[in-house]
């Protein structure tokens, strides 16, 4: 029997047009249809999740920490010095980001019609939101883990301990946090799909791409929920 749970990725303030710092084109527009799917009577999810980018002021993946230009590229090293086989140590290249999310700020809070919705769910139906991003010295696009597979959010134990077999994500950014967090969902032995419909991207021109990231990353793509057998 499948245990299905719904994992919202960041509709956080700074996301949301129009006046996020990291407006993702379109955001609002799917604000709606994500609160429709927190109907526990029509869709039996065994959890809904929601996930919080939640960075200190002065976190590495922000430009302003650097002096460049947002949405630059910059390489980073491994934060702890880890070295690969020629004995250097590792290195990312990575974007950065206008300053976003920051604790306890309007645009990290999470769009205010959703959580009310989110804290009316069925007390019988387990819900959570996970924090990601709060460790300053790594980039964190998953909400399972950061970029360099290091530190594990409480992501993946939440889902074990409530037996969940399928994960459906649906938020902002489908090429970013969204993309990230299913692939590794997958990888992480969950049964994984994304409603494309309530996504946006960041980088909307790259679509075809970064659908092939999902699908190459074993996430099945859905138009709708619709799609999806409970």
């Amino acid at each position: 029997m499948n245990k299905p749970a719904l994992v919202v990725i960041d509709l956080q303030e700074d996301f949301l047009p129009s006046d996020g710092s990291l407006a993702v084109a379109g955001g609002r527009s799917i604000v709606e249809g994500i609160i429709d799917l927190l109907d526990v009577q029509k869709f039996p999810w065994a959890a809904v999740i929601a996930t919080q980018d939640w960075h200190p002021h002065d976190h590495i993946s922000f430009a302003s920490q650097h002096s460049v230009e947002p949405y630059s590229q910059l390489e980073f090293t491994h934060p702890l010095g880890e070295k690969d086989e020629t004995g250097s140590v590792k290195t990312l290249t990575q974007t950065v980001w206008p300053d976003h999310c920051v604790q306890n700020t309007f645009g990290s809070s999470i769009d205010a019609a959703f959580l009310t919705q989110f804290n009316q769910v069925d007390g019988k139906v387990p819900k959570a939101i996970v924090q990601k991003g709060y460790l300053k010295d790594r980039e964190y696009y998953s909400c399972f883990k950061d970029t360099w597979k290091l530190h594990k959010t409480e992501m993946e134990d939440t889902l074990r301990k409530l037996e969940v077999t399928d994960v459906i994500f649906v938020g902002l950014a489908y090429d970013f946090c969204v993309m990230n967090s299913a692939v590794d969902c997958s990888q992480s032995g969950f049964t994984t799909y994304v409603i494309k419909s309530l996504c946006k991207s960041v980088f909307p021109e790259n679509i075809s791409q970064t659908d092939d990231t999902y699908r190459n990353g074993g996430v099945k793509i859905l138009e709708s929920i619709d799609d999806y057998s409970f």
